[in-house]
């Protein structure tokens, strides 16, 4: 008998878990498509390896007695995979910008395995990713998979990894500074100051039905040549309020007050990656993700206190059907 290698992974993360729906999501398949390799694997070794019922999901003695050499099966099989030099070169992961969220997310990451290896690139923008991606020049990206010009290729699979808040930046002097928290409404005289309201296109198109929904003007008046200039022009220029991503590492210097807003708008990230055979490297970085923004609450949504766009509430809902 041939066991297949990804219905036994199927089988042993579903073990862990006891949750099909779980399992599901740290494997980057669909359910339908789990259940299927557990299926196929039962059918091969001709014993149920699952209890299911509607409240849990528990191994068989058949299960519990082909666990430990399905996990060992599994460990040669990456050894084997690992010594013919599958795993020699880093990932290339696409953060768009270094600045931003991703980074953030990739630290931790590497605090949870230190051993795992990514050589980071910036394009710029999620739309420069996608080409990359299809070819194989990046093996995966993190990015907002909506609002950068079309589509997504059906060739490409996504997750959504975290949903950042934005918060406002603005000087302790500012009239507005006295509230703990600040009501999108509050910005509909003088608007959000975003100098020259660049960026990349998911981000131009997120942030302008932010705006068109609470009616809040854009202020891209002024230069800014980098973030620290817009910063700094924040603290000691005009009466100002702009915006920035909460995971993002401001200035301390400055002394800025930073404050939630009210809705609080979740900007979506992404991991997107080629369908397909994934390396193990991937498959580790995929599960490790999964496993940390499911522990730490980076997917948080409650829809009576937060915002996102129409377009990427289907990211929200595909999180809060499988927590």
């Amino acid at each position: 008998m041939d066991l297949d290698i990804a219905q036994v992974r199927a089988f042993t993360v579903t073990a862990e878990l006891r949750h099909f729906g779980r399992a599901a999501q740290t494997l980057f398949l669909t359910q339908q498509a789990l259940s299927k390799r557990i299926r196929k694997l039962e059918d091969a070794l001709a014993v149920p390896l699952f209890l299911r019922t509607n409240r849990s999901v528990e191994l068989t003695a058949d299960g519990e007695r082909f666990l430990p050499h399905a996990l060992e099966l599994l460990r040669v099989a990456d050894a084997a995979v690992a010594a013919m030099g599958a795993d020699d070169r880093p990932l290339r992961l696409d953060v768009v910008d270094f600045r931003l969220a991703p980074m953030f997310l990739l630290r931790r990451l590497a605090e949870r395995d230190p051993a795992l290896r990514i050589d980071r690139i910036a394009g710029g923008g999620f739309a420069h990713a996608v080409e990359p991606l299809l070819s194989g020049e990046l093996d995966v990206a993190v990015g907002r998979v909506t609002g950068f010009g079309k589509p997504l290729p059906d060739e490409l699979e996504h997750r959504p990894i975290r949903l950042e808040p934005l918060v406002a930046l603005l000087a302790p002097e500012h009239p507005l500074a006295v509230l703990d928290v600040l009501p999108l409404d509050e910005l509909r005289a003088d608007g959000i100051w975003l100098p020259g309201h660049g960026g990349a296109a998911e981000w131009q198109s997120y942030v302008a039905e932010l705006c068109g929904t609470f009616g809040v003007p854009i202020d891209d008046s002024g230069v800014s040549y980098d973030l620290r200039h817009t910063l700094e022009q924040t603290r000691y220029g005009k009466r100002r309020v702009t915006l920035a991503g909460a995971d993002m590492e401001l200035a301390p210097d400055l002394d800025l007050k930073v404050l939630p807003f009210e809705p609080s708008p979740l900007f979506p990230w992404s991991l997107v990656w080629r369908r397909g055979k994934a390396r193990p490297a991937l498959r580790r970085l995929l599960t490790l993700a999964w496993r940390t923004g499911r522990e730490e609450d980076w997917c948080a949504y409650d829809p009576d206190r937060a915002w996102l766009p129409e377009g990427d509430l289907s990211v929200a809902t595909a999180v809060r059907t499988t927590r």
